[in-house]
């Protein structure tokens, strides 16, 4: 496996103060993060991942977005693509237009790697973000939010994945991956669910449940505090991980620490590795890394 993170911005990301989006209530309005410190917390993750063995790509960061006044979220390279993790790229569309053209400039550059690309469709009330999936590749299951992605849009990207199972969470809570993770064991096998189950709908937490049975493996509810929180009292993206084979790499740890023992019983290792600047404008680990 490989994974992608984006370079940083020449000029400060969001010098002039993080905006706010009407469905993502984690971002700072008017925060302006430290340039140096989100350039630690970077390269922090850049090591550990280099210590997991796994291989690195440094995404250019394109030259355009490097004019005044910023208005994207590039270095949240998970939100323009998602991949078969074999070589094939999904370019998405994106429901907040300021972010479409960071999906066009992610497939020209993913393009000039040699990756085959694939495009859904560009049709109104179709849209898809990659925050909105976890792909777990060894079982070929796509977890899907639907909340910025439409019924169409997740249904486009497992065709065109060619997902054997897909599971649809419903929320209003922003992107998946503020509430919810899949934890893989060392075989890369779903070991266990993570999430908010406040946030979910009824329906998916049946589905959920049903789902868990089957295989046998547990569901972990975490409160709202270690998800996306609230406007007024922002979490602290715990549950915002990547997950990779026997390990799962998050910001902060759970408030319920025997989570991390409960983790460990399963075999997989649990790495906490900051990410206080990048959060500033809602998203974490899983926002800033794409497998490929």
């Amino acid at each position: 496996m490989k994974i992608l993170i984006s370079q940083l911005p020449q000029s400060p990301w969001w010098q002039n103060g993080v905006p706010l989006y009407d469905d993502n209530p984690a971002m700072r309005l008017g925060a302006m993060p430290d340039q140096s410190i989100l350039e630690k917390e970077r390269l922090n993750l850049i090591s550990i991942l280099n210590d997991l063995n796994i291989e690195i790509i440094k995404l250019p960061f394109p030259s355009i977005y490097n004019a005044d006044p910023i208005k994207h979220d590039f270095v949240y390279i998970r939100d323009p693509f998602i991949t078969n993790q074999k070589g094939k790229a999904v370019i998405l569309r994106m429901k907040e237009p300021n972010r479409r053209g960071e999906s066009t400039m992610a497939g020209q550059l993913l393009e000039k790697m040699g990756m085959e690309i694939t495009r859904i469709p560009d049709k109104p009330g179709l849209y898809a973000e990659g925050g909105e999936f976890y792909f777990c590749a060894k079982e070929n299951i796509l977890f899907s939010g639907q909340c910025r992605n439409s019924v169409t849009g997740m249904e486009a990207v497992a065709e065109a994945l060619n997902i054997t199972k897909l599971v649809i969470i419903q929320s209003h809570s922003y992107h998946l991956d503020t509430y919810f993770t899949p934890v893989l064991n060392q075989e890369g096998h779903v070991c266990a669910l993570i999430l908010c189950m406040d946030i979910i709908s009824v329906k998916s937490a049946r589905d959920l449940n049903e789902f868990a049975n089957k295989k046998d493996i547990p569901i972990i509810n975490i409160p709202l505090e270690d998800a996306i929180g609230t406007a007024v009292n922002p979490g602290s993206f715990a549950a915002n991980a990547l997950p990779l084979p026997g390990v799962l790499i998050g910001p902060s740890h759970f408030s319920d620490r025997s989570i991390d023992d409960r983790l460990a019983d399963m075999g997989v290792q649990r790495i906490v590795t900051p990410t206080t600047q990048f959060e500033l404008s809602g998203g974490s680990i899983h926002c800033i890394t794409n497998e490929i």
